[in-house]
Formats: C-alpha cells, sequence, structure tokens
C-alpha cells in the first residue's frame, strides 16, 4: 500500500514538474496569459504544439506561443463549423459571412482554414501594465458571442 502511495505521489511531481518546464519556455505573452488562466482556477495545460490549451464554456480555447514575437497573444476557439470546400457555393456563403462578420468588430475575428474549419480569434501585444484579466475575460466573451452570431449569419444567407 505504501509503495502504491508513493509511485503516485512520484508520478504527480513528475507531473506538475514537467509542466512547470514548459511554462518556462512560453513566451512573455502565453506566460501571463497562462498564469492569469490558472489563478482562476481554468486549469490550463501546454499542448504538443507548446501553446496554452483550456476550456471555457464548452469549447477548446488557445493561446498560441509565439517565442519570435513574445509580447504577441493570440487567443482563438478553433473549428466551430465546418465548410464543405468542395461546394463552392457553401464555401463562398461561409467566406462571405466571416467577411461580413469582420467588417463590423475590431477585437475577434472568424475566419476558414485550409481544411474549411470556421474559427475565431482575438489578438493583441501585451506589456508589463496589460491588463490580462481585461482582455482573456472581453476576447472570450465576444468569441463566444461571435459563433452565435456568426452562425445566425450564415443561416440567414
Amino acid at each position: 500500500m505504501k509503495k502504491s502511495i508513493l509511485a503516485v505521489v512520484l508520478l504527480l511531481a513528475a507531473v506538475v514538474c514537467a509542466q512547470a518546464q514548459n511554462v518556462s519556455s512560453l513566451s512573455k505573452a502565453a506566460r501571463m496569459a497562462y498564469d492569469y488562466l490558472q489563478s482562476e482556477g481554468y486549469k490550463p495545460t501546454i499542448d504538443e504544439d507548446d501553446d496554452v490549451a483550456f476550456k471555457y464554456q464548452g469549447y477548446n480555447c488557445y493561446v498560441t506561443n509565439d517565442n519570435d514575437d513574445p509580447t504577441f497573444l493570440s487567443m482563438y476557439i478553433p473549428g466551430v463549423y465546418s465548410v464543405d470546400l468542395e461546394d463552392v457555393s457553401e464555401e463562398y456563403s461561409a467566406l462571405s459571412v466571416c467577411n461580413q462578420y469582420n467588417r463590423g468588430k475590431k477585437l475577434v475575428k472568424a475566419t476558414i482554414s485550409t481544411t474549411g474549419k470556421v474559427s475565431f480569434t482575438a489578438e493583441t501585444y501585451v506589456g508589463d501594465a496589460t491588463n490580462m484579466q481585461e482582455f482573456i475575460e472581453t476576447a472570450l466573451e465576444f468569441m463566444v458571442r461571435g459563433i452565435g452570431a456568426w452562425r445566425d449569419m450564415y443561416n440567414e444567407l
């Protein structure tokens, strides 16, 4: 029994240590976002691409880790809708809705990937005085609202 408990404790310690090492390799912006998300109970993790992954209202969300541009912060919610790119009419409609949506927005943008997945992004640059709470909470709220607005616009088309 004692050996089992010791094995579990050692395993947990190794996971925590590995996570700490991953966090130290994050860019300034990604590390600030990770620290904020962790402090608010979001339970962020570092994924295989070294991006910060977390859940928000059932959506898989990410903060990109860009060591080439360490003060650039990009958050996104990928794949909220799939477009059949072989159907030219459907692709055109989805692109048209993205364009229409993006024209009226400042913080959040809708994009379609080369695989036909509609995603929502929010981007900014961070400094030492950046209010991470305000940016992250606003961006998440606007992205989730945007998903609903985009779907409504697409369905109306």
